[in-house]
């Protein structure tokens, strides 16, 4: 009997999908289904998850000829889902092999119906440079005032919540995740591992980038939810959400956007240690950036570096080459060609 299905989507996404898979497939002590959604990708992925699924039974593979983007592709992931509870994993995040075990013994103790994790923040070669700790119980008001799940896939639910509560809304093209945890929120008391199981991958290929369709999605959910917001005597984190996207424009390399946003936190929100980014986005926004990326990654805890250290280093050992020699991960060599 399945326990957790496990729905990743993907695009385009053939050289690094692998990795994630991977960590997937080697959870211990959960019988596990791995739905995979292939949202139109056109680099050869299709061929290479066929292959996977005729290897191992526990794959389950659904095709888009076209895409129909991240919540049309985990809405079809979870139609598919056979398992009572479901957890989402991006394509380009990393799991701890005892993630989903210690999800499922958190909520059996808490009666929760929806669980989360704790993450370390990695870069494209697997370094850790961030954390994100966790909030558990009643996170409604928390949710309310901004995102506070530090990842999709740091995620778990139950299959029929998430199907009461009707899945990720198609409509947005950011900030999907959050309206979603919003109302899971409305139905069940978060249960959460405050320790490092998941990988979160900062790359230059990461959703979050689209800052123009975030802004958008936050503003929907501002006005979708204004009424809880009014009645719970919330204060949206209006201030904290725009530095995320100038943080995100900064990776990118932008200059004026998150120069602007800089000026508006300093003269409109009263932040006014954010008025010396605004030379610096201008001048050096890479070189911003990665202080700003030197200063989170110094104040990761150590036990937690260790403790990721420890699951996260034999993937990055785990190079094709030492995999066709000694099979690890259990992917054979036909399926990493």
């Amino acid at each position: 009997m399945i326990d957790v299905s496990v729905v990743v989507t993907t695009h385009n996404r053939r050289q690094i999908l692998p990795q994630a898979v991977q960590s997937i497939l080697h959870q211990r002590d959960v019988a596990i289904e791995l739905v995979v959604v292939n949202d139109g990708s056109t680099d050869g992925t299709h061929l290479w998850l066929d292959r996977l699924a005729a290897a191992d039974p526990r794959v389950k593979v659904v095709h888009h000829a076209t895409p129909r983007f991240i919540s049309g592709a985990r809405n079809a992931g979870i139609a598919h889902a056979a398992g009572r509870w479901v957890a989402f994993c991006d394509d380009d995040d990393l799991w701890a092999p005892g993630k989903l075990a210690a999800q499922l013994a958190a909520m059996r103790d808490s009666g929760a119906r929806w669980a989360c994790a704790g993450v370390a923040v990695v870069d494209e070669s697997l370094q850790i440079i961030g954390h994100c700790q966790i909030v558990k119980g009643d996170v409604l008001a928390e949710l309310l005032a901004s995102n506070r799940i530090p990842a999709c896939s740091s995620v778990i639910a139950e299959r029929d919540l998430l199907r009461e509560v009707g899945g990720f809304d198609p409509g947005l093209r950011g900030s999907e995740d959050w309206d979603l945890w919003i109302r899971l929120a409305q139905q069940s008391p978060l249960a959460a591992v405050d320790r490092p199981l998941v990988a979160y991958r900062l790359g230059q290929q990461t959703l979050s980038t689209n800052i123009d369709a975030m802004r958008e999605g936050r503003l929907v959910i501002a006005e979708r939810y204004a009424t809880q917001v009014a009645s719970s005597r919330v204060e949206p984190d209006v201030a904290g959400h725009q530095r995320y996207l100038a943080r995100q424009l900064l990776q990118g390399g932008e200059r004026l956007r998150p120069a602007s946003i800089f000026a508006a936190l300093a003269f409109k929100h009263g932040r006014w240690r954010e008025l010396p980014r605004v030379a610096a986005a201008l001048i050096a926004p890479r070189l911003l950036y990665r202080i700003g990326q030197r200063r989170a990654a110094a104040a990761v805890p150590e036990p937690w570096r260790r403790e990721v250290e420890h699951w996260l280093q034999p993937i990055r050992d785990a190079s094709p080459a030492s995999q066709r020699q000694s099979g690890a991960w259990g992917v054979t060599s036909e399926l990493q060609a």
